[in-house]
């Protein structure tokens, strides 16, 4: 009797010790983001991954019982360092990733990447049309630099009288800068405008990039470039007297733009997929919600990590995270903060443009 009643004792034990350290014992789903989270290109990472932690907060960072964690690395606008970082995600079964913020680093891991069928890489920001219409593991909710996303801008850059085109962009990411204003061209010569009068980089000489547009006089100046770049590159020939219109991409229209620029952005037009006087109730709500956690206004990139984040969300409850890209290609349409993202069968997406000019020192929207 005394042996039976330890036997039940140590059973019951047994099943105390279990449930106590088991009980909350679930599946952990870990998302791996690579991004630039330092130096200059840190404005599109941080308010990215703001906008990223945001979205899995709302969930309390659980999706049909399985517990998710987030793991932020920094890129460095290295190669060698996103390589490891990529394939550090990869001997952690890690399936989902986030990145890059820069198309030349999204290059890289996709190059990784797509070598594992069952992962499943998808960026807010690389917008390189070199990546699309190629069946792969990468999908973005940023649209490419393809003809059809200029076709609204270049008819209104063209309807305003600007004929000759100036493009400068920033040699650092040339697969995304020098891509958009090939394609921009393109779009623009479709539309009965003239080929580019010349590309040049934003790390010329400046006293020589003056010189040069004062001697090529252009009607407008295209810049393509992160906000510190376009800001020195403006600041200057402003001070220099250049009185050419000047358009930029959407890459730069963030608060420090205009914080490092002054008064000389003034006039500048940008085109862009975000408008941050939207009046969608989704929009607000993420604006009232990210105020208050981060006591900052969010940029594009903050917005488009947000909805690259609900976009991971939603496929997570529709099945396994190996599934992420059979289940995203059965979906196609997801709703963002202003829109609705149709992704099409190369993980690309169409979107809403819209051109806004700086005046008063904010960014207005024009028809």
């Amino acid at each position: 009797m005394k042996k039976l009643y330890l036997l039940v004792t140590i059973i019951l034990m047994l099943v105390i010790y279990f449930l106590f350290f088991f009980k909350d014992s679930k599946e952990v789903v870990k998302i791996g983001f690579v991004g630039a989270l330092t130096a200059k290109y840190s404005d599109l990472g941080n308010p990215m991954m703001n906008g990223i932690i945001l979205a899995f907060e709302e969930e309390k960072y659980e999706i049909n019982g399985k517990k998710i964690e987030l793991i932020f690395k920094d890129d460095k606008k290295d190669e060698q360092v996103n390589r490891q970082i990529v394939n550090d995600y990869i001997s952690q079964g890690i399936k989902i990733v986030i990145g890059n913020v820069t198309s030349s680093m999204s290059k890289i891991s996709m190059s990784i990447i797509n070598q594992h069928k069952d992962m499943f890489m998808i960026s807010a920001a690389s917008a390189s049309n070199e990546f699309s219409g190629i069946d792969d593991q990468f999908f973005r909710v940023h649209v490419a630099n393809n003809e059809q996303r200029f076709s609204t801008f270049t008819k209104y850059i063209k309807d305003n009288g600007y004929k000759k085109i100036y493009g400068i962009y920033d040699p650092g990411n040339i697969t995304y800068t020098k891509d958009y204003l090939e394609n921009f061209e393109k779009s623009f010569i479709l539309n009965g405008g003239e080929k580019f009068i010349k590309y040049t980089k934003t790390n010329e000489n400046l006293d020589d990039l003056v010189q040069d547009i004062n001697s090529s006089n252009p009607d407008l100046i295209l810049i393509c470039a992160n906000s510190l770049d376009a800001a020195r590159v403006v600041q200057y020939l402003k001070m220099k007297d250049v009185k050419t219109q000047i358009a930029s991409s959407e890459w730069a229209m963030t608060p420090a733009f205009i914080e490092n620029t002054g008064k000389y952005s003034e006039g500048m037009i940008f085109n862009i997929d975000y408008d941050e006087n939207s009046k969608s109730k989704d929009f607000i709500s993420f604006l009232n919600k990210y105020r208050e956690k981060y006591k900052i206004e969010p940029s594009l990139y903050a917005f488009k990590g947000y909805e690259l984040a609900r976009v991971i969300i939603e496929l997570l409850k529709m099945g396994d995270q190996t599934e992420l890209k059979k289940n995203l290609l059965i979906k196609k349409e997801f709703q963002g903060l202003q829109d609705i993202i149709i992704f099409d069968q190369y993980g690309d997406v169409v979107r809403k443009f819209n051109t806004f000019k700086v005046i008063n020192g904010k960014f207005e929207k024009v028809e």
